[in-house]
C-alpha cells in the first residue's frame, strides 16, 4: 500500500501552472528522483508534499502512521541553540522518552515510592514499558548517532557546542540535514541535499541514503548520487510530470528514445504539411482549385493538431574552442607554497601539466583547491617556489562565485560587450547560446539568479577562446541540462583542463588524472575518479607528483572497518549492561552502586561516540 498518494494536483502562481494534473504514488522504502530544469517547479511540488503549501486542486494523502521530514534549500533561521542540541531535536520523541526515564528513576529512589510495593510496582511497570520503547528507538545510542551524522557531514567535535547563529547558510543547511536524518522518518523529502557538501560529505551521504530504510524523494542535480540511490525518476516539465523506471542514467536513455520517436512523428507531420502547402500553392488558381480547397481544409485540421518540435529545452549550446594550441608543457610548479598570514595552505608543491590533459582536482572545502587554481592562473603569487606557464598558453580561470568576476551594476549585454570588438547584435546572438534571450540581455547582474550568473560567467570565460581552462566548481547552480551541455563542450575541448568540482558525474566523464589536496600537500593519481575510489578502497597511498622528485604522501595508519565495528558492538553491549543495571529497582537501595553504574554507562557511551567518529574516518579513508 502506498505511503504517499498524489492525485491530479495543480498549483498556480500569477496565473501560470507550476504543477498541472500531477499524479503518482510512492511505496514504502521506494526512493525516487525528482528532476527538471531550474524554475520548473520541483521545490513547489516538494513543499506541497510536505504540507507546507496547499494545492489549488487535487489531493495529497500521506499515511497516518508515517513520519515525514523535509529538507529545504533555504537554511533555517539563525538561533543561539547549540548545533548538537538542535540536531537532537530531530528525535524529540526519543528525547521525551529519556526524560521520562530519568523522572521514573528519581521516583524509584524516593522512600515513599520504594517502600510502597504497590506504588513501586506501578512505577516499575511504566519504567519497563518506557525503557523498552526507548531502547527500540535507539535511545541509548542517540547522541552517538547524532555525533556520527554530524561528523559524516563535515562537522568537527569542536563544532558541536557552537550555536547555529555562528554558522554560514551552507553549514546551517548541513545541520538541518543532520537533524532530518536523525529523525529516521518514514518519508524523507530532500531538496538539493548536496548543494553545500564537499566530496567527502557527499560520498558519506550517498552511503547513508543507500541504506536508509524509509521512502524518499530527492531533488538533486547530482547525477552520480541519483544513480546510486534512486530506482525511479519523475521529470517535471512545463507543469506536467512524466515517470520513468530506473535511475537517472536509465531515464536519460529512455528520454532520448522517446524524443527520437516523437521526432520521427513530428518530421512526418511536417512533411505532410509541406506537401499540402505545395499542392495548394500549385493548384489554388488552376483547374484543380476544388481539390486545392479540399487540401486547405486538410491542412487546417493538421495544423490545428500540429506537434511541438521535441527536444531538450532550456539547455545551453556551449562550445569551448581554444584559439590555438599551446606547447607540450602547459604549466610547471616547483616547490610552490602559499600562505595567508601565518596560515599555510599549500606547501612544497611540485607539478607538471601537459597539453590536452584532463585533470580533476579534489579536496575538502578549505583544503586549498581554489588557491592552487588561482596560483597557476597567475592571479595570486606563490609565497615560495615558482610557477611557469608554457609557450603559447592562454589560461583563463573560472571563479566558483560569479560575484568575484561580474560587475553587479552592469547589464548582461555590457558584461560581454565590454571593450571587445563586437556589435550588440553579435553579443545577443552569442548570449542566446547561454539562454539569455529577448530583454534578458538588459537585466542587471545584481538581478540574476545563481544559475543565470553562472551561465554568464561561462559565456565570458569562453568568449576569448583560451587553451588552458582552470575551472572552480563550474556546475554550481546549473540544472542538469546545462550541466550536460557544459560536459559535452569540455569533452570536445582540444586544450588543457584542470577541474575542481564536487560533480562526480562530470568528473568521471572528463578527468583522466586526479590531483588531491590534503594537509597542504598534493597527491597525484593517473586514472579516473572511479579508479581512485577503487584504489582508496584497497587503501593504497597516492604518490606525490614527480615533476622534480619529492617525498611520498604520508598516509595515517587506521584500523580496519571490521576491527572498529567489533569494538562498537562491544561498547554497545556495555551500554546495554549498564542500562539494565540502572533499570533494576534494587539498584537504588545502594547510592554508591547507582553512582558506579551511572559512571560506567556514561563512560561506555563516550567510548561509543569515539568509535563512531573513528568509523567515519575509516570510511572516508576508504
Amino acid at each position: 500500500m502506498p505511503i504517499l498518494t498524489v492525485r491530479d494536483v495543480t498549483k498556480s502562481y500569477a496565473g501560470e501552472d507550476v504543477c498541472r494534473g500531477v499524479s503518482f504514488a510512492l511505496e514504502p522504502r521506494e526512493k525516487i528522483a525528482l528532476i527538471g530544469r531550474n524554475g520548473s517547479g520541483k521545490t513547489t511540488l516538494l513543499r506541497l508534499l510536505a504540507g507546507l503549501d496547499d494545492p489549488d486542486r487535487g489531493r495529497i494523502a500521506l499515511e497516518r502512521w508515517a513520519r515525514l521530514a523535509y529538507l529545504s534549500q533555504v537554511p533555517s533561521a539563525a538561533s543561539g541553540t547549540p548545533i548538537l542540541a538542535h540536531v537532537l531535536t530531530g528525535a524529540a520523541d526519543v528525547q521525551a522518552l529519556e526524560s521520562r526515564l530519568r523522572e521514573l528513576e528519581h521516583e524509584m529512589a524516593i522512600p515513599a515510592v520504594h517502600d510502597n510495593p504497590d506504588r513501586l510496582a506501578e512505577v516499575m511497570a511504566e519504567y519497563g514499558s518506557v525503557r523498552e520503547h526507548f531502547e527500540h528507538a535507539g535511545g541509548f545510542a542517540l547522541e552517538t548517532t547524532a555525533r556520527s551524522v554530524l561528523t559524516g557531514l563535515g562537522f568537527r567535535e569542536a563544532d558541536f557546542g557552537r550555536s547555529l547563529g555562528e554558522l554560514s547558510g551552507g553549514w546551517r543547511v548541513r545541520a538541518e540535514l543532520a537533524r532530518a536524518l536523525l529523525m529516521e522518518p518514514d518519508l524523507l523529502l530532500l531538496d538539493e541535499p548536496t548543494n553545500h557538501l564537499d566530496l567527502a560529505a557527499t560520498e558519506w551521504l550517498e552511503s547513508y541514503l543507500q541504506s536508509f530504510p524509509g521512502a524518499m524523494i530527492i531533488v538533486s542535480h547530482d547525477r552520480y548520487l541519483l544513480d546510486a540511490v534512486t530506482a525511479r525518476t519523475l521529470e517535471l516539465e512545463d507543469g506536467a510530470l512524466t515517470a520513468y523506471p530506473g535511475s537517472y542514467t536509465a531515464y536519460s536513455v529512455l528520454k532520448a528514445e522517446r524524443i527520437r520517436r516523437e521526432t520521427e512523428v513530428y518530421e512526418r507531420q511536417q512533411e505532410e504539411i509541406a506537401k499540402l502547402q505545395a499542392y495548394i500553392r500549385r493548384y489554388k488558381a488552376g483547374n484543380r482549385a476544388s481539390q486545392a480547397k479540399s487540401r486547405e481544409k486538410m491542412l487546417a485540421r493538421v495544423e490545428s493538431g500540429e506537434l511541438e518540435k521535441p527536444g531538450h529545452r532550456g539547455a545551453m549550446r556551449v562550445k569551448a574552442d581554444g584559439h590555438r594550441p599551446s606547447g607540450r608543457l602547459v604549466a610547471k610548479l616547483v616547490g610552490v607554497g602559499r600562505r595567508y598570514g601565518e596560515r599555510a595552505v599549500l606547501s612544497d608543491v611540485d607539478l607538471e601539466v601537459h597539453r590536452r590533459e584532463r585533470i580533476g582536482l579534489l579536496g575538502a572545502n578549505g583544503a586549498g583547491k581554489t588557491t592552487l587554481l588561482r596560483v597557476i592562473a597567475g592571479l595570486d603569487a606563490p609565497s615560495e617556489g615558482r610557477v611557469v606557464l608554457g609557450v603559447g598558453v592562454q589560461a583563463r580561470y573560472f571563479a566558483q562565485e560569479a560575484a568575484d568576476v561580474l560587475d553587479p551594476q552592469r547589464s548582461v549585454l555590457d558584461e560581454i560587450l565590454a571593450d571587445r570588438p563586437m556589435t550588440p547584435e553579435d553579443v545577443r546572438t552569442y548570449l542566446g547560446r547561454f539562454l539569455f534571450t529577448g530583454d534578458d540581455v538588459y537585466k542587471r547582474v545584481s538581478m540574476l539568479s545563481g544559475g543565470e550568473r553562472q551561465r554568464l560567467s561561462l559565456a565570458r570565460l569562453l568568449l576569448d577562446r583560451p587553451n588552458f581552462l582552470l575551472l572552480d566548481e563550474p556546475t554550481n547552480h546549473l540544472d542538469i541540462p546545462s550541466r550536460e551541455a557544459l560536459e559535452q563542450a569540455l569533452r570536445d575541448f582540444t586544450g588543457t583542463i584542470i577541474l575542481a568540482t564536487h560533480d562526480r558525474y562530470l568528473l568521471e566523464r572528463i578527468a583522466t588524472r586526479i590531483l588531491t589536496i590534503e594537509d597542504r600537500t598534493v597527491g597525484d593519481f593517473q586514472g579516473t575518479y572511479h579508479e581512485l575510489r577503487q584504489r582508496r578502497a584497497a587503501r593504497g597511498p597516492l604518490p606525490r607528483p614527480a615533476a622534480t622528485g619529492g617525498r611520498k604522501l604520508a598516509v595515517p595508519s587506521l584500523p580496519s572497518f571490521d576491527d572498529v565495528a567489533a569494538q562498537i558492538a562491544a561498547a554497545e553491549r556495555e551500554v546495554d549492561d549498564a542500562g539494565r543495571g540502572l533499570s533494576d529497582p534494587e539498584t537504588y537501595r545502594d547510592a554508591e552502586r547507582v553512582k558506579a553504574l551511572r559512571a560506567r554507562y556514561e563512560a561506555a557511551t563516550k567510548r561509543l561516540e569515539e568509535l563512531y567518529g573513528l568509523l567515519a574516518a575509516v570510511e572516508r579513508a576508504t
